[in-house]
């Protein structure tokens, strides 16, 4: 077969391409139509790496622990994180949330853990390549509402983290 044969049957079954390209396309318009928005809310974090040893207080670069922005990462998506986000926002509050709970988990558990695991869902924590920056990232249905939850997120691991971090320091004040 060469390349003008290769025309003819490409001429000849014109119809048959052009139907399937329509079809294509007023499926893909139809379903995007149909489908619900979904915004994606996204923040960035910078991480400083830097650690003390607490008897010594030489400072650690970063580059001496190999999983620190996973394990910083692993913080912000923890369940502890996701359940103090529901508490400061008060999202167990909000009308109808206790029969839906009641309904999804037959009672079992608690509000707060329910609602953390339901946003745990929709956090994406994605640190960068060579740099100590995290993007945090919500999706949903509202853009307000995945703007307040990526904001919320990232507030509650600064928290957090200082908290982590003073722990510590006072048990070792207090030795």
């Amino acid at each position: 077969m060469n390349f003008t044969q290769f025309l003819l049957i490409l001429n000849a079954r014109k119809w048959i391409i052009l139907g399937v390209l329509l079809l294509t396309v007023a499926v893909t318009a139809g379903v995007s139509l149909w489908l619900p928005k979904e915004y994606t809310a996204a923040t960035t974090l910078i991480i400083d790496s830097k650690s003390k040893d607490p008897f010594t207080g030489q400072l650690f670069p970063s580059q001496m622990f190999p999983g620190y922005m996973a394990t910083q990462v692993d913080v912000i998506k923890s369940s502890q994180v996701a359940q103090k986000v529901v508490r400061d926002l008060k999202l167990a509050d909000a009308p109808g949330t206790r029969e839906q709970f009641v309904e999804a988990t037959e009672g079992k558990g608690t509000v707060e853990q329910w609602l953390g695991a339901l946003l745990l869902k929709k956090l994406d924590v994605e640190p960068s390549r060579e740099s100590s920056v995290i993007s945090v990232a919500f999706s949903g249905t509202d853009p307000q509402f995945a703007a307040a939850m990526a904001n919320a997120f990232a507030k509650t691991y600064i928290e957090t983290s200082l908290e982590l971090r003073l722990t510590p320091a006072r048990q070792t004040a207090a030795w």
